[in-house]
């Protein structure tokens, strides 16, 4: 079972527990048939994209649990610099390392948006970043390479991001940011090829 799978599996016998649900019942809901549910559940393989956010919707109906406050938290007191982003790249949470690694003076980017924050360079990589798959839960990591332009010269940063399945169907980003030299941040870029790598479940190794 992969990681893809082995998350839609999880969610889904969770909103079936919780709402009381055949899978039967389910498969009316979703419009797809009760050997479908069986097989999400049992890993085989994860639902279609269209039947995704259907089942985040439905599961949706009440708030994340407590592992998703423990995450926030993780991250706001991290001894590393580190931060939370949602989709649209919308920080959750940043903790004060990172926004000293950064070199950035705004205490709280809470609900703002990378983009527009760090000037048109930044916001390319964030908007390739955004499209590669890691909110669609078919990402297991990103590394993003980022060139920060500030008066007293640039800031060359590398971000290693994984995503965070919430308990309501969400998908967050954990993104922990290191602070690199002119030359890493060349030596990578080549090594990349682009300003993005990606590695899906699937290129795990088993």
């Amino acid at each position: 079972m992969d990681g893809v799978s082995d998350y839609w599996a999880r969610l889904i016998r969770a909103l079936r527990q919780r709402e009381h649900l055949t899978q039967q019942a389910l498969g009316e809901l979703l419009g797809v048939d009760q050997t479908s549910i069986s097989r999400w559940e049992r890993g085989c393989d994860p639902p279609a994209f269209s039947q995704r956010q259907r089942i985040r919707d439905l599961y949706r109906r009440h708030a994340g649990n407590r592992q998703d406050q423990v995450t926030r938290a993780r991250v706001r007191n991290a001894f590393w610099p580190s931060s939370l982003v949602g989709p649209g790249a919308v920080f959750i949470e940043i903790n004060t390392r990172a926004l000293s690694e950064i070199g950035l003076t705004l205490t709280d980017l809470r609900g703002r948006t990378i983009y527009g924050l760090f000037g048109p360079q930044v916001d390319d990589v964030t908007e390739r970043w955004d499209h590669t798959g890691i909110f669609d839960g078919e990402l297991a990591m990103t590394i993003s390479l980022n060139r920060i332009d500030r008066p007293d010269g640039p800031v060359f940063v590398k971000t290693l991001d994984t995503p965070h399945f919430t308990s309501d169907g969400d998908i967050w980003c954990l993104c922990e940011i290191q602070r690199i030299s002119e030359a890493e941040h060349t030596r990578l870029m080549t090594e990349f090829g682009c300003v993005n790598f990606s590695l899906p479940f699937d290129a795990l190794p088993a």
